[in-house]
């Protein structure tokens, strides 16, 4: 008929005509959903950047190809290793264990735990999975972020000890909470969750300031280059004291938690743990090695990051024109004509003995004539005009004056006025 859709159009993934049914997303906890964004995030990166590497001829696509590959794979490892929970694990198989309260019966399952920086990861499955008439496959996250809080399970306490309380309600298998039981102590030396959490808070700072300047040390590359190796082995001394935090401030009292009478869990470091420490350590040495290259052999270590050689000596040059002008600046004399500020002592003792050689000259050729002393402040300024002079050009040797005659008469003669005198020097 008009206006009847066929029924099977809507009959699609039904039965009997229920709702449509979709089975469970099924997904382990090691495929966190922000971890997975994050690798998704970088491999789509790297995918961009190998795409564009056939049109880059010669020997100039592998430099650009390991260089791609080594910078992404920095920045991942900063960010997963961040973000991961595998810094300590431990790890029990084939576990005989209690099951639930109220329940005398055992069950057999395989327990890991896992410790991030922002808490813990406890799993636990059934060998085999079906026991009891339940299936056993629990996965269960305690987040310690933020404050410690106060002692107990309250409103106040932290937020570890308020979820450990909300599992106990929600009744969790005992072994998972017999687990997390051992991260709210709080007391005498017994605080593994206390010193877990202090661990990883300054951890996970080190970690986030290992990535503005992974950032920064990717910038400098395409300037300077000796300041992206500087910036590499920053980065590098980052990550790498983060392990040191991680490894110095968790309890020193290693923590076991016993399940059975043979089965004891012992933590030990995790793969994020190895990798950040391995990749913190090959920073170093890669900016070392790069600074020492630079040092070394500039044209190479330019020809493989695609930099011009001469740049850094063309920066070096510039600094020092820009140097040399306001130097030259600031040894100008000022205008009230007073001596040069910048002059050095080399080349002030050059007057001086400018000054004595002229002077020792002119007594050899002539016997000065004894006038009136002049006032103190007029000596002053013809000195001061005289080392003025003497420090901006070469002195220049002026005629001796005429000898006076034996009559001093002579030397003065009247001028327009009978009660002025002027001086004859000899000058005309």
């Amino acid at each position: 008929m008009d206006g009847v859709i066929p029924a099977g159009i809507f009959n699609a993934f039904r039965t009997n005509g229920a709702p449509t049914y979709y089975g469970p997303n099924q997904t382990p906890f090691e495929a966190d959903i922000l971890e997975s964004g994050f690798i998704f995030a970088f491999v789509i990166l790297a995918i961009s950047f190998f795409v564009v590497l056939p049109g880059i001829r010669g020997k100039e696509r592998l430099f650009v190809f390991i260089r791609v590959t080594v910078t992404l794979f920095i920045g991942g490892v900063i960010m997963l290793a961040n973000l991961s929970m595998e810094w300590e694990t431990a790890e029990l198989k084939n576990v005989p264990t209690k099951y639930k309260a109220g329940e005398n019966r055992e069950i057999h399952a395989d327990i890991k735990v896992h410790i991030g920086f922002r808490g813990i990861n406890i799993t636990m499955k059934g060998e085999p999975e079906i026991q009891l008439n339940e299936t056993i496959n629990y996965n269960e996250h305690f987040d310690w972020r933020w404050e410690q809080g106060r002692f107990g399970f309250g409103i106040f306490a932290g937020r570890f000890n308020r979820e450990y309380r909300e599992a106990q309600f929600r009744g969790l298998p005992l072994p998972i909470l017999w687990i997390a039981e051992y991260f709210t102590f709080d007391g005498e030396g017994i605080r593994w969750g206390r010193h877990y959490r202090q661990a990883g808070w300054y951890s996970h700072i080190m970690m986030w300031l290992a990535l503005p300047l992974w950032f920064l040390t990717i910038i400098l590359f395409f300037v300077l280059l000796k300041y992206g190796a500087y910036f590499l082995m920053l980065t590098g001394g980052v990550m790498v004291i983060a392990n040191i935090l991680w490894s110095t401030i968790r309890n020193f009292n290693e923590l076991e938690i016993p399940l059975a009478s043979d089965h004891v869990l012992k933590f030990k470091y995790g793969g994020a743990y190895y990798v950040n420490l391995i990749t913190g350590v090959v920073c170093v040495l890669l900016g070392a090695i790069i600074w020492l290259m630079d040092l070394r052999f500039p044209s190479v270590i330019a020809s493989f990051f695609g930099v011009d050689v001469l740049q850094d000596e063309f920066d070096d040059a510039t600094v020092e024109e820009d140097t040399s002008t306001s130097k030259s600046v600031k040894d100008e004399p000022d205008q009230n004509g007073m001596e040069m500020r910048g002059m050095s002592s080399k080349g002030k003792s050059q007057a001086a003995t400018a000054n004595d050689e002229e002077e020792e000259s002119d007594d050899e050729i002539y016997e000065a004539p004894t006038f009136a002393q002049q006032p103190a402040m007029m000596t002053s300024i013809k000195k001061q005009r005289f080392t003025k002079r003497v420090g901006l050009q070469a002195p220049r040797r002026r005629p001796p004056p005429p000898i006076p005659g034996e009559d001093p008469d002579e030397d003065y003669e009247n001028v327009s006025r009978p009660d002025q005198v002027r001086l004859n020097m000899g000058y005309h």
